[in-house]
């Protein structure tokens, strides 16, 4: 499959749920898609469509007042995530929005990616190697994120170095769950 790394932003998103009048997080979409990703789940069509309406609690003509952006996000997001070039982003609001969002907006990514991969079909009886394992329990963590009385210059950095873990971690699960012989795959740091 072609790279599409540059064609899908977070406002492109966020635009889309705007336009649809549609409630819910983009972030989470996001993550959901690439939960169900890792989970093995690569196709989209009606299943897809199911997920995001009990994502964002609407009917199916709302989802699909999402027009091509849908098709498309799904697109972009197996591409990055499978692509072995570890380009892979969690879309999530630019340096422009305040860091409190921000960290609201990760939690919800997280929270996304890991209802992705219940909906793939994973549960908490598979068994998991110990990376898998402890990156799927800080995932869990992070999306249970709050919000900041004082930003800093230091919580900038710790916000970055928290979504660096947030991406090698879904490229390690992605790994691990569809069998990819990869270095990254080995050990999560």
């Amino acid at each position: 499959m072609p790279k599409e790394q540059t064609d899908m932003e977070f406002n492109d998103i966020a635009d889309a749920f705007l336009r649809a009048n549609l409630p819910g997080s983009p972030a989470e979409l996001h993550g959901l898609l690439c939960g169900r990703i890792s989970g093995g789940h690569h196709d989209g069509g009606e299943q897809l469509m199911t997920m995001v309406r009990q994502l964002l609690d609407v009917e199916t003509e709302r989802v699909e007042d999402l027009g091509d952006v849908l098709p498309e996000l799904h697109r972009f997001s197996l591409g990055s995530i499978s692509s072995g070039t570890y380009e892979f982003q969690p879309l999530l609001p630019g340096d422009e929005v305040e860091l409190n969002q921000r960290l609201l907006s990760l939690g919800e990514w997280c929270q996304g990616f890991l209802f992705g991969l219940g909906s793939a079909g994973l549960s908490g009886e598979d068994a998991l190697t110990g990376d898998i394992a402890d990156a799927l329990g800080d995932l869990a963590a992070i999306s249970q994120i709050g919000t900041l009385n004082e930003e800093s210059e230091e919580d900038e950095v710790s916000y970055t170095e928290l979504v660096e873990y947030v991406r090698v971690a879904v490229l390690l699960v992605y790994a691990e769950l569809n069998k990819v012989d990869d270095p990254l795959s080995r050990t999560l740091h």
